[in-house]
């Protein structure tokens, strides 16, 4: 039994919904009044998918638009990365969390990371990675879907959905190698531990319904000059950074 129309799979979503529905659309312009004319030099985008936000973040003018996404994507994204400019544009093909190269050309003032955190079960840990590519003062977007159960929604919490077998009857469209999803507090919490020092909720799903605001969420956080993130065990002699073990 469906709980709302989120439940289904996102191509009758959008059917039932309509076909000129993008929440993408209205991050993109919380995150132009974020910048508030300040120009972008490098971008990095994780999981650029169809392109569609590629286009958007080229009307910012960097200097560089750097695309990463894992090897079952390539084909799909070269087969519309040649139709924008190339003369800005760079492919990286591997796993951000494993990637030297992505690594060799940080800092980056913008990076644009949506429908990606829930795939990894390491989130915590990828966001201090992604707190590690922004330059100070710069900007992290960050999109994902929360939690599907109703009584965990306002929780601060992750949902584990580990035996696969027995929760196919209740994953909705979840892609099967999602194990975690975390609530929109969670997400809130773990930025701010890794060193984002202002975060701010976008209000992009609202625009679209309630129903899609429920089990998504999205995020522009900031990396200051200073912040550093929070480390463990500081009450006694070890200080560890959070997300930073090796």
């Amino acid at each position: 039994m469906l709980n709302s129309l989120t439940d289904l799979p996102i191509r009758i979503y959008r059917r039932v919904m309509g076909k000129d529905v993008d929440y993408r659309a209205c991050l993109f312009g919380e995150v132009v009044d974020a910048l508030g004319g300040r120009r972008v030099a490098r971008i990095l985008e994780v999981g650029p998918r169809d392109g569609v936000d590629s286009r958007r973040l080229l009307t910012l003018q960097p200097d560089e638009l750097i695309l990463v996404d894992l090897p079952s994507q390539e084909a799909r994204v070269r087969a519309w990365l040649k139709e924008i400019d190339s003369n800005r544009t760079k492919l990286i093909i591997g796993n951000l969390m494993y990637s030297d190269e992505v690594a060799a050309l940080e800092p980056f003032d913008l990076i644009w990371c949506t429908g990606v955190l829930y795939h990894n079960p390491e989130q915590l840990r990828m966001l201090r990675h992604l707190y590690d590519l922004v330059r100070p003062g710069g900007l992290l977007v960050l999109e994902s879907a929360t939690v599907r159960r109703r009584g965990l929604r306002n929780e601060n919490c992750v949902e584990i959905w580990h035996d696969v077998d027995k929760l196919k009857h209740v994953r909705h469209h979840l892609s099967v190698n999602v194990t975690h999803v975390p609530s929109r507090r969670a997400i809130a919490s773990w930025l701010e531990m890794v060193g984002f020092d202002v975060v701010l909720v976008s209000r992009c799903h609202r625009q679209v319904g309630r129903a899609l605001a429920e089990v998504r969420a999205a995020f522009i956080a900031r990396r200051s000059h200073e912040g550093e993130g929070d480390s463990y065990y500081t009450h006694t002699q070890g200080n560890y950074p959070i997300g930073r073990s090796r």
